[in-house]
């Protein structure tokens, strides 16, 4: 490795991570309720799960196009595409988010590695505030585990710290990258629920919130 290349990288999960996006589906399916009334809603749920198993990813900007074309004349749409897509995401971080990401900052460089849609997933990282605690990219992928080598492109380092929710992104990882990765769990949100059930697969490190990084000596990871 050059002496240029950082000795240590992180890479922080956006959703569920470092964003309540059980908070954020919970609001949107409540506006859904209200403003397009109790099939409305079951339909714009339908459509949202068939973009996602298509896609492979939640695609919000996708599933209202898709809602649009099926029922043009919805009156309530408007106000739901308006809630959807200026959804207020600062209010939806974790507790110590933003100060784990600049507690992170000071051991190396830190991005944001993260599955979804291309354009929307970009824009609630900024919403939400998170730019402007780090200094690394952020990159966001259909399936951020197959894009391992344009990710040490982008942010390069000798060993990476991966924080996620999901312990199926995190052996992927950890199977690719071997001892050049430390994989954190952070039992937050649906997934971790699923892999507290699945012991067969485990992380470097838990924690129970994203707020329990600030008690760890990153340096030593």
């Amino acid at each position: 490795m050059s002496l240029s290349v950082p000795r240590l990288a992180f890479l922080f999960d956006l959703d569920n991570t470092l964003l309540d996006n059980d908070r954020v589906k919970g609001d949107i399916a409540a506006a859904c309720e209200r403003l397009l009334g109790r099939s409305g809603s079951r339909r714009f749920w339908e459509l949202y799960e068939d973009v996602r198993r298509r896609r492979g990813y939640v695609d919000f900007p996708h599933t209202l196009r898709r809602y649009t074309r099926a029922s043009p004349h919805e009156p309530g749409f408007p106000r739901l595409a308006d809630e959807v897509l200026s959804y207020p995401y600062a209010d939806a971080a974790f507790p110590d988010a933003h100060d784990v990401l600049r507690h992170a900052r000071r051991v190396g460089p830190v991005g944001i590695l993260s599955d979804g849609d291309p354009v929307y997933q970009p824009a609630k990282v900024s919403r939400a505030g998170f730019t402007e605690d780090i200094d690394g990219p952020v990159l966001v992928f259909p399936h951020k585990e197959d894009e391992l080598d344009e990710v040490q492109r982008r942010l390069p380092a000798e060993h990476y710290v991966l924080v996620d929710d999901k312990l199926r992104i995190l052996g992927a990882v950890k199977e690719r990258l071997r001892d050049r990765v430390t994989t954190v769990h952070v039992r937050q949100g649906t997934y971790a629920r699923v892999g507290r059930q699945r012991g067969a697969i485990s992380a470097d490190h838990v924690a129970d919130a994203i707020g329990d990084l600030l008690r760890l000596d990153l340096a030593s990871l």
